[in-house]
């Protein structure tokens, strides 16, 4: 009777998980809560360990009830029984609890194991897209969630007593789970209270605690399953029940660590490892070393060093105590005391834009010419390329000034690269609450202001470095006016370029960077024809001029030249007037030789005579070469 009230009450338990866990899952839906949707993961399989105890409770009980009739079948027999010594084939529970505990309970173990890492997967990312508890919806769910709490503790105080009992056993997993869902409606109860007073982190920060819970059962699921197969089984003994954790089953009974450790250790080594005299050594000074531990873990935290390049907030019982340098530092242990370093002397950086390649990957870019209209640096596998950090910047061009209904301003993808450090460390700290998101909300705000009022083209071209210079001085004062204490080392403007990509508008031309492209090769191209055009007229009109005055150089030289000839001949032929005029057969028998020896010289003459007759031949011997005053008839009279 009493075997078949615990099964009974072993059925009773896995409806009541199952009821609860149900309840849970609206209440927390309603609030909510994400502690209930992580404690949900614990209260499922808690769920389903009781109602497959429940079955394994059954089979044993089969079993015992088969034991029990051959037995009884045994003493009517005078002989030997017809049964005695008979094959396990004539034992059909027997058999089917061992089969059920040699394939099935290895099976439901792994199984658990799959659903605890699923449960893990499911909160952790729910966890990442957290949202506060609804306060107005968490009064229903406290009073319900509180209610649920009082009664799995008290039934599972109840079932773990009896599990204590000899073949109760089988009672433990349910109440440890149910011992344990009144642990986690507490912690329910406790984050939709906070949420309800105005502290919804605590929600976050208990999901949290729930998941280092299930994380460490299923650790255990693991340790277990690896352990059973390494286990020294005997014909005799009884599996231990695997799917039933002795981590959790510590909540049932709290003040039996040592034994359940002991029980565990005899179990998995075949022998009394609980009888030796290191275990009962242990077992006596366990608190003594624990304690000892505590105590020189407690006054190890009142030894700080502080190192070469930090500089110490000290604050105690959370008041500012000062700001401690470099060195070996002793205070009032943790928590009375408490030490915040920080880098001081190191630069830190931030950039304004989306850079999402390696450190490497722009080192070995930085020699690459890239394009304006070729995708660099923005965007990442899990975005858009084409979201580009886009500054709306001013323009002066005299386009934009003549079209009364255009804006003058246009968009620009730039890289703001900035460096700072602190200076103050206790402006940083105390000062405000995110000293390193405020300056980050500074720096966007003077880049826009000062974007809005700068010209394009000066700022793509020779003003980038005074750009730079402005910036990082209106940066600094705005850190010095909110009491920061950063220092701004640098500011930088890098890959600054239009919009690269396409839009709906110009998916045929091309995005802004390819447009803006164009116009500026049509600009370049109109300056390259113009300046072609400057040096040809610079080349061709001192080439004309130059040529015009040696022509007339010429024309004057050679004109020089004739009248000097003309005038020499005319001297000459005035001079042989006068010669033929005082003697005329003088002068033209002297020319007539002249003439001759000078058309003959260099040739042989020769004077042929006849004997015969005295005539006198004269031989021509050459043309004659030129004509003067001997060709010349003169009238005897003259």
């Amino acid at each position: 009777m009493q075997e078949y009230n615990s099964k009974k009450l072993g059925f009773i338990n896995s409806i009541a998980l199952l009821g609860i866990t149900i309840g849970t899952l609206v209440f927390a839906l309603k609030s909510g809560s994400n502690v209930g949707v992580a404690a949900l993961v614990l209260l499922g399989v808690g769920t389903l360990i009781s109602f497959f105890s429940f079955v394994h409770s059954h089979l044993i009980d089969r079993e015992r009830q088969e034991a029990l009739e051959m037995e009884a079948l045994d003493q009517t027999q005078e002989n030997d029984s017809l049964f005695s010594g008979a094959a396990e084939d004539a034992y059909p529970a027997l058999n089917a609890r061992k089969q059920f505990e040699k394939w099935i309970v290895p099976g439901f173990t792994f199984l658990l194991l799959v659903a605890q890492v699923t449960g893990i997967w499911l909160v952790s990312g729910k966890i990442n897209q957290w949202i506060s508890p609804d306060p107005a919806q968490a009064l229903i769910p406290i009073l319900f969630n509180s209610l649920f709490v009082v009664i799995l503790f008290l039934m599972g105080k109840y079932s773990a007593g009896l599990a204590r009992m000899d073949g109760q056993e089988l009672l433990r997993p349910g109440a440890s789970y149910m011992l344990l869902g009144s642990v986690l409606g507490t912690a329910i109860v406790l984050s939709e209270t906070a949420s309800y007073f105005g502290y919804p982190h605590w929600d976050k920060w208990i999901t949290w605690l729930v998941v280092a819970i299930i994380i460490t059962s299923a650790l255990e699921n693991v340790v277990t399953l690896v352990l059973e197969i390494y286990r020294p089984k005997g014909d005799k003994k009884r599996a231990r029940l695997i799917y039933d954790s002795r981590l959790i089953g510590l909540l049932g009974q709290p003040g039996g660590l040592i034994s359940t450790a002991a029980h565990a250790l005899d179990y998995q080594f075949g022998f009394k490892v609980s009888e030796t005299w290191f275990y009962r050594y242990l077992e006596q000074k366990l608190a003594l070393i624990l304690g000892v531990q505590f105590v020189v873990l407690f006054f190890s935290s009142s030894f700080v060093v502080i190192q070469a390049n930090e500089k110490a907030l000290l604050e105690r019982f959370g008041k500012n105590i000062g700001i401690k340098s470099p060195g070996f530092l002793l205070k009032w242990p943790w928590p009375i005391d408490k030490v915040y370093r920080y880098k001081t002397d190191e630069i830190q950086s931030f950039t304004l834009g989306v850079i999402d390649k390696k450190e490497g990957e722009q080192q070995q870019e930085g020699t690459k010419v890239i394009l304006w209209t070729t995708q660099h640096n923005h965007g990442g596998a899990d975005q858009d390329p084409e979201q580009n950090f886009n500054m709306i910047v001013a323009s002066n061009s005299a386009d934009a000034q003549s079209d009364a209904e255009s804006v003058p301003v246009n968009l620009l993808t730039v890289s703001i690269p900035m460096q700072y450090r602190i200076k103050d460390l206790n402006n940083w700290i105390t000062q405000n609450a995110n000293s390193g998101s405020l300056l980050q909300k500074l720096a966007m705000r003077e880049v826009t202001q000062y974007l809005i009022g700068v010209d394009m083209d000066e700022l793509m071209g020779p003003g980038r470095t005074e750009a730079q210079k402005t910036l990082q001085n209106r940066l600094q004062k705005q850190a010095d006016e909110n009491d920061l204490g950063a220092e701004i080392v640098f500011v930088g403007l890098q890959d600054i370029h239009p919009p690269v990509g396409k839009n709906e508008k110009s998916k045929e031309t091309g995005g802004v960077a390819e447009s803006y492209e164009k116009v500026i090769v049509a600009e370049l191209n109109a300056e390259t024809n113009r300046l072609v055009a400057l040096m040809y007229d610079a080349s061709k009109v001192p080439q004309a001029e130059a040529f015009a005055a040696e022509s007339i150089s010429k024309a004057k030289s050679e004109s020089t030249n004739k009248v000097a000839i003309a005038q020499a001949e005319a001297k000459r032929f005035g001079n042989q007037i006068s010669a033929f005029k005082s003697a005329p057969s003088v002068y033209k028998t002297r020319m007539k030789l002249e003439s001759f020896q000078q058309a003959t010289k260099g040739s042989r003459k020769y004077i042929l005579s006849d004997p015969a007759n005295r005539d006198v031949i004269n031989l021509e011997l050459q043309d004659q070469l030129r004509q003067d005053l001997l060709n010349v008839t003169v009238d005897k009279e003259n």
